[in-house]
């Protein structure tokens, strides 16, 4: 299982302390305690300031730290970074730092597909067997169109196990190359493949006889006067001004990989606005050629996919909005562009899950619109620990709890982020402090198997053996692939060999969960049925089996995440309940 924090005995407590930067849990109510540079211009100066005033909010509040641009009508009107480049060191972030992008990489791959199409170089129906013909049969079915749409059936490598240091391409297709069949008959349906990605990349190189890197630098970056991006490759080449990877706790998650065309490029925000006002032009490709690209792909049965060229596309309001994210280790990458009006929105991220995304996404829109928008609320997590500054604990716990309860809109309860701060207390031996903290947790997450494993922990160190075995016995219940919580029993001298007891749930049941979920607009769970495995997949994210710990609750081995799927009297499954820092409550669509 994948935790969100480490545990004490690899704990360090400076660590902590940085952590507790990274989140920005700060006592001070003005941005004087965060580093901010950038600027905004007269173009609209009420919509610039309102968008001022909505960042400021989310950095104050340990929901953003990273670089972000807003453009409207293709004219700057906010450009500005909050945090730091580095934690460690206190290195503060600034426009032009350098991210990783992850995925938002994906759409300078389908250009240099495009651009060798145009040059006659490659046509969208060859198939992938042209260019590597040690692949199965399966692979004269599968085209370079279906590739660049996610609807080739060819597996994302991640979920392959296809990941350490120094990854490189040659090591996935060497993983690809060796799968007996697709995932489905190439478009039949839409799975998020980023080993079909990396394929691209490879086919790039290919047609155009270039490595990819030099490809993209000669034909994209150069032209565009894009000198702030690269395509990172074997040559590990030093960034300056670069951002490292943080996780949400603050624990360094830096890129590590060696992979192309799936990701493997750093830009800035700056850069990425030359890229926006380029698609406007001929310069790269003809319109008519990029009007192909942001047009929602036709499935075999006649549905429609709202992913084109390497890019999301939506339809709101009679105009076409164009985007993609990117996540990756710490980094969390976005950019958003509305066609008709010319408005764009990039944002870049190297704090894991500490960003409000959504929130930053919808907001923003709004401003842009001239619509109502609600400032991203503030994570409990911050709030409880500046009232323990000034508070004992037990009442701190209970002014949290009422903060909650009169203001539901204006805090958020974040599992994640209370985890952290008890954490932060216990590496501190302030055992009373963390003990509160986690019990808050536990109260506001009942459900969650994390926050039952932690204060089982606290427990155990601040010497209460009989309420820890309790602790990590209801977190092991919860989540029979704790390992970390059957290790401790075990150390206690508890057996247990009959914790963990196999659910089997009928596959006629199994297959009344399968759907479409919409957890938030344009963010989906997609449920299939493999066999008799219940698999999920994430709006742009890869498809991952999920097991029954019960015949409605499901848990991930990947994530420290559960499903809990809801039914009405009549026993039809009308929604689900993601836990995780949380419960996300999701409709069926579908």
């Amino acid at each position: 299982m994948i935790r969100i924090l480490v545990k004490l005995s690899s704990f360090n407590p400076n660590d902590m302390i940085r952590i507790l930067f990274s989140l920005l849990f700060f006592t001070l109510s003005t941005i004087a305690g965060v580093a901010v540079q950038g600027q905004q211009t007269a173009v609209s100066p009420d919509k610039a300031r309102q968008i001022d005033a909505f960042m400021m909010h989310a950095a104050e509040n340990g929901l953003f730290n990273g670089a972000i641009l807003v453009a409207e009508h293709g004219e700057v009107i906010y450009r500005k970074s909050f945090g730091y480049a580095d934690f460690e060191n206190s290195v503060p972030l600034a426009p032009e730092t350098a991210f990783y992008l992850a995925s938002v990489s994906k759409q300078f791959t389908t250009m240099a597909v495009m651009m060798l199409k145009e040059e006659g170089k490659l046509s969208y129906t060859d198939p992938l067997s042209k260019y590597f013909p040690a692949f199965p049969a399966y692979a004269r079915g599968v085209t370079i169109r279906h590739l660049m749409t996610h609807t080739s059936g060819i597996p994302d490598h991640y979920r392959l196990g296809a990941y350490k240091p120094d990854l490189t391409n040659r090591d996935v297709y060497e993983l690809l190359v060796k799968q007996d069949s697709l995932d489905f008959r190439p478009g039949d349906m839409y799975r998020y493949s980023n080993g079909g990605y990396v394929l691209l990349a490879m086919i790039v190189e290919k047609a155009s006889g270039k490595p990819f890197y030099e490809f993209m630098k000669e034909k994209i970056f150069d032209p565009l006067d894009m000198d702030r991006t690269l395509v990172y490759d074997a040559s590990k080449p030093v960034i300056k001004n670069r951002a490292i990877g943080y996780n949400q706790s603050g624990m360094k998650d830096d890129y590590e990989i060696l992979t192309t065309g799936a990701g493997g490029m750093f830009s800035t925000v700056d850069d990425l606005f030359k890229w926006d006002r380029a698609l406007y032009t001929d310069k790269l490709v003809s319109q008519k050629t990029l009007e192909e690209a942001y047009t929602p792909t036709a499935l075999n049965d006649g549905e429609i996919s709202n992913y084109g060229y390497g890019w999301g596309v939506v339809m709101a309001d009679g105009k076409k909005t164009v985007s993609h994210g990117g996540s990756l280790n710490g980094f969390r990458t976005y950019i958003g562009r509305n066609l008709e009006d010319q408005n764009t929105l990039i944002f870049l991220t190297n704090n894991g899950g500490a960003v409000a995304n959504q929130e930053i996404r919808e907001g923003i829109a709004n401003i842009l619109e001239g619509k109502p928008y609600d400032m991203p609320a503030i994570p409990i997590a911050a709030e409880l620990n500046r009232l323990l500054m000034d508070h004992a604990p037990k009442n701190a716990v209970k002014k949290a709890k009422k903060r909650l309860k009169d203001h539901p809109g204006k805090y958020k309860k974040d599992e994640g982020n209370i985890n952290s701060l008890g954490y932060y207390f216990l590496g501190r031996k302030e055992y009373d402090k963390a003990i509160a903290v986690f019990g808050f947790n536990i109260d506001l997450f009942p459900d969650a198997p994390n926050v039952y494993d932690s204060m089982g922990e606290a427990c155990m160190v601040s010497g209460d053996t009989a309420k820890a075995i309790s602790y990590y016995r209801k977190s092991v219940e919860l989540d029979p692939v704790n390992q970390n919580g059957l290790n401790m029993l075990a150390s206690m001298g508890v057996d247990t060999s009959g914790l963990v007891k196999p659910v089997i749930v009928p596959v006629d049941v199994l297959e009344k969960y399968t759907g479409v979920y919409e957890l938030a607009p344009g963010f989906n769970f997609t449920i299939t049925l493999d066999g008799d495995q219940l698999m999920v997949e994430p709006t742009g994210q890869m498809v991952s089996p999920i097991y029954p710990a019960s015949e409605v609750r499901f848990y991930s081995r990947l994530v420290d995440a559960q499903i809990t799927f809801r039914m009405d009297k009549k026993g039809n499954v009308t929604g689900l309940t993601l836990h995780q820092g949380g419960n996300t409550e999701a409709r069926k669509v579908k």
